[in-house]
């Protein structure tokens, strides 16, 4: 699970000119996975993948590895 840097996401967002659905359907996600990466929640790799690639994002500029390990501090 991973979880995106919210103003990188938002900006790109933004930027493409498109709808969450309309993300949705270009990334073949649902529109409930873009609202969860939009608000940072953890979500599978694989779909997160898909949403950056729909928004031309590299997922390892919007992957916020940093709030990824204070969850998992948390978990141990």
């Amino acid at each position: 699970m991973v979880c995106g840097k919210i103003e990188v996401i938002i900006n790109a967002m933004v930027a493409s000119c498109l709808s969450p659905q309309e993300i949705a359907e270009k990334a073949g996600v649902s529109i409930n996975i873009v609202y969860r990466i939009r608000r940072g929640y953890m979500v599978k790799m694989e779909r997160f993948g898909k949403v950056c690639k729909a928004l031309g994002l590299s997922p390892e500029e919007a992957i916020d590895y940093e709030r990824m390990k204070k969850f998992k501090d948390r978990q141990s």
